[in-house]
């Protein structure tokens, strides 16, 4: 019974992954923005005293070095601006949303919002709730079990926790 909930499970999370990746995909296209994009402006959108290189890693479960080479790529459309203007970028700034890149996070939140109501439609709050908390649970199992995997070894991902 157990291995048919893992199969069920790892279907249905790589399914909705799957749907989610299309819609990001469809919408980014029009933005000419990438999918890794999104949830980064999304979050400097809630974060508007800005957020680091590492603290957009972690937050978003995202590799710091895709962070960091696509952060550049955000800097020059003019999306995301830093405080330091010397030409070379260190470690713990703080990028923000530029007044472009803050209506891209709106327009961002403002889809993601309408898409979430469609699927939660007919759940009710209470079942929501649940299945969130659920979801944390399992994520956070998930992490400590890739860690114990690799022995607790060193590793990029570890480091983001």
């Amino acid at each position: 019974m157990q291995e048919e909930r893992f199969e069920e499970f790892a279907a249905l999370i790589g399914g909705i992954h799957g749907n989610i990746s299309k819609l990001k995909s469809s919408y980014t296209n029009r933005l000419g923005l990438k999918e890794v994009h999104m949830f980064w402006l999304y979050l400097l959108h809630v974060h508007p005293e800005g957020m680091s290189a590492s603290e957009l890693a972690l937050s978003s479960k995202t590799n710091r070095s895709l962070v960091s080479r696509e952060i550049a790529a955000l800097l020059e459309q003019g999306i995301l601006y830093t405080d330091g203007n010397t030409g070379h970028r260190r470690y713990g700034w703080k990028f923000k949303l530029t007044e472009k890149g803050n209506a891209l996070a709106v327009e961002i939140s403002h889809v993601a919002k309408n898409i979430q109501d469609r699927v939660n439609q007919g759940i009710g709050q209470e079942e929501l709730a649940i299945f969130y908390k659920v979801l944390r649970i399992l994520s956070d199992r998930f992490d400590q079990a890739i860690i114990s995997e690799n022995g607790g070894a060193n590793n990029e991902y570890q480091n983001n926790q």
